[in-house]
This record gives structure tokens, C-alpha cells and sequence, in this order.
């Protein structure tokens, strides 16, 4: 199963639930990355080759921008925040981390 990144504003609920279906998440506050900015959170996700968890369209924009200068960066999963249930999301977490290599998702954003 592919490891995962959450950005500070994915609520600690859904992380739990992650990890106890086995799925290894670190936070940006665990790392004590709050003040980063999200460029260097991307660029941290690469690294350790984890899907970065957000809800926030900043990472949207990054992408963007390495996408058009044909730059690799780690796989963005966003929802928009307050749309969508717990269980639908790690259903559909797990489910992709599950499925799919690391160099599947590579520079690609997959919305939720």
C-alpha cells in the first residue's frame, strides 16, 4: 500500500481512519512542517515517495506550474474540504493506495 503526506488541513479523523486500515500517514504537524510552504511539503512528499493528502487548491496551482515545465512532483489527492464523508474518503484512499505503483500516479493530481 502507497504511503501518504496530509497537509495540515486534512482533519486528524480521517487520518486515524487511514491508519487503522493500515495505511502509513505522517502529518505536517507531526514532522513539525506547519510554517512550510507547500512547495517544500510537495517536494518532501517526492522524496519519501508518499501521495500528498490535501484539501487545499494551492497545490492545485503548484502542479500546475511543474506540470507545464515538465518537472515531476509527488501524486496530489484533493477533495474539496467539507464535501465529502470519512468513510467515503478513506474508502476511496485506501482503495487507490491499494491499486495502484507509485510511478503510476507520479505528477498526476487525482481528484476525490
Amino acid at each position: 500500500m502507497l504511503k501518504a503526506y496530509a497537509d495540515e488541513n486534512v482533519i486528524a479523523p480521517l487520518v486515524e481512519a487511514l491508519r487503522r486500515r493500515g495505511m502509513d500517514v505522517v502529518t505536517v504537524q507531526e514532522r513539525g512542517r506547519r510554517e512550510a510552504d507547500d512547495a517544500e511539503l510537495l517536494d518532501e512528499a517526492l522524496l519519501d515517495e508518499r501521495l500528498m493528502l490535501t484539501n487545499d487548491t494551492d497545490f492545485l496551482a503548484i502542479a500546475s506550474d511543474r506540470a507545464s515545465r515538465g518537472e515531476s512532483f509527488a501524486p496530489i489527492i484533493y477533495w474539496p474540504q467539507q464535501q465529502r464523508r470519512i468513510g467515503d474518503l478513506v474508502q476511496a484512499l485506501i482503495a487507490l493506495a491499494s491499486n495502484h505503483e507509485y510511478s503510476q500516479l507520479l505528477g498526476q493530481v487525482v481528484f476525490l
